[in-house]
Formats: structure tokens, C-alpha cells, sequence
């Protein structure tokens, strides 16, 4: 009877006691390739990502790390200069089409795996660029909102056309830019084209303020967004010409071409920070 009694106790612990699963393994893609580029300048140097690979040639590590966790590069702390200013051709591929969300993940665990990179997240208060609408309800005239399946990168029926030819759309968020900088260097004339972009991605991606900035402008969902600026820096690939450069500076340009400004507060703002980063091992 004691016997009978104690089994059916351990039975009793065991269905109403704690249940310890494994945790999902992180996802990965099933190919990786990266490679050192040791070019000076690039025909062409981007991301782009797909539902079946992402594919970054001539890309600096800081900038796959921005994509990877979401940050802005001005938010990463603990970078070494290496990781800055090192050129990599990353080419993955997974098995099965994924979101983009899902392919971010499988950039982060190829960083850990390929970069040895730990992180963490921190929050500080700090001086910060709020983006507010001039006068609200009235975006400007390169604002053009767009209702979009950014997993199939189409737009939806009753969408407005936005920028791009509808069969040959950039993906989600991603920015098309062109540049002409003056023969023998100086400030540049700067075009870019945002794809579905949000007012979050949009403020998080105007780094060269000297600021953080964050959304306050209140308008959701997606835009297809333009305006042209004047800046003091240029990428070495951008095409020079001779004649002089004249236009709008940044904060001009927001107002002229999307109706917002920048003001001035306070807040608190995440940073991404290194802990431990190291160059690649090789494929």
C-alpha cells in the first residue's frame, strides 16, 4: 500500500510540476558566405534583402549591424574603427522564403556565429530632434502615402501609385539615392527616394543632425518619400561634375518637400551596444 501510495505522489509531482522545454534554436540561414573587399571604391555597394537570400556587397560591418538589430549607426556604441571602415560581400541564402523580419534574425545569428558580436540595449537621456508636422494634418508635396503587402511588395487596390513603376518597386523602407558632387570635392546635391517607408524609419535614418531623431508627426502607415538636399559630404563613388552646386540644406528641404521640422527636447533614446566584436572567420 506505502508503494502504491508514493507512486501515485511522484506521478501527481510530475504532471503539476514545472515543464522545462528547450528553447527554439535562433534562426540561421542554411548558406553563408563573407568576404573581405578590399576595393577602394564600388560600382555599386548595398543591402538588399529577399525572402530567399540577402546579398551586401561592399559594406562596412557597422552598417550590417544597423540593419541586423534595427539601429541607426550614430546609436551604436563600443564599434572599433576596424568594423567602420573594413569593406565585406556577405551572400546567404535559406531554404524556404521568409519575412524580412525572419531574415534580420538569421543577419543577427550569422554576425554571432561569423563576428563573434555580443550586444546589449541601453536606454540614456539625451538631446534629441523631434520630427513634427508644420501644420498638422498638411504633409508636403513629397509625401506620398501608399497602402502596400511588403511581403509580396505590391500595392494594395485603392493604394495611391506612390514613386516607383508598380512591377519593379524597391522593397519596404529601402532608399534609392543619387548624388553629384563637385569636381575636386566639396559639398554634394543629394536625391533620395524612400520606398514604404514609415515616419519612425524615416526620422530614425536622419542621422547626420548631430541628434537622435524621433517621429512626432502622428501620420501612420507608409509613404513612398522625395526631396533633394544639399550636404557636405559625399560617397566616393558619386559622379562629379564642374558646375557649381546650389540647393537646399537638409533642414530646408524637409520643410520645403514633406512639410516637418526639426524641434528641439529632450528624451530618452536606446543605444545598441558592442561588448565583445571580432573580424571574420574565414569561409
Amino acid at each position: 500500500m506505502r508503494t502504491t501510495a508514493v507512486a501515485i505522489l511522484f506521478a501527481a509531482l510530475i504532471a503539476h510540476g514545472p515543464v522545462l522545454t528547450q528553447a527554439p534554436a535562433p534562426l540561421a540561414f542554411d548558406v553563408a558566405s563573407v568576404k573581405r573587399n578590399l576595393e577602394l571604391t564600388a560600382s555599386s555597394a548595398g543591402v538588399q534583402i529577399r525572402p530567399e537570400q540577402l546579398e551586401s556587397i561592399w559594406f562596412p560591418v557597422q552598417a550590417l549591424i544597423s540593419q541586423a538589430y534595427g539601429v541607426p549607426g550614430g546609436r551604436i556604441l563600443g564599434m572599433p574603427d576596424w568594423a567602420r571602415t573594413e569593406r565585406y560581400d556577405v551572400r546567404a541564402r535559406t531554404s524556404k522564403p521568409s519575412s524580412r523580419q525572419e531574415v534580420l534574425s538569421m543577419l543577427q545569428t550569422l554576425l554571432a556565429e561569423r563576428f563573434a558580436i555580443k550586444v546589449h540595449r541601453e536606454t540614456r537621456e539625451m538631446d534629441i530632434y523631434a520630427l513634427v508636422l508644420i501644420k498638422p494634418g498638411s504633409p508636403g508635396r513629397g509625401l506620398h502615402r501608399v497602402v502596400i503587402d511588403c511581403e509580396a511588395n505590391r500595392l494594395a487596390e485603392g493604394s495611391g501609385p506612390g514613386l516607383f513603376p508598380s512591377d519593379s518597386r524597391p522593397p519596404c523602407g529601402n532608399m534609392v539615392s543619387n548624388v553629384r558632387v563637385r569636381l575636386g570635392g566639396g559639398p554634394a546635391v543629394v536625391r533620395n527616394r524612400f520606398a514604404a517607408v514609415t515616419m519612425e524609419r524615416l526620422a530614425s535614418g536622419l542621422g547626420n543632425t548631430g541628434r537622435p531623431v524621433i517621429d512626432r508627426t502622428g501620420l501612420m502607415g507608409t509613404f513612398d518619400v522625395e526631396m533633394e538636399y544639399v550636404s557636405e559630404g559625399a560617397p566616393v563613388t558619386a559622379p562629379t561634375t564642374k558646375e557649381p552646386l546650389t540647393g537646399l540644406t537638409l533642414r530646408e528641404a524637409l520643410k520645403e518637400y514633406l512639410g516637418l521640422e526639426l524641434r528641439s527636447e529632450r528624451g530618452p533614446i536606446e543605444y545598441l551596444v558592442i561588448d565583445s566584436i571580432a573580424r571574420p572567420t574565414p569561409d
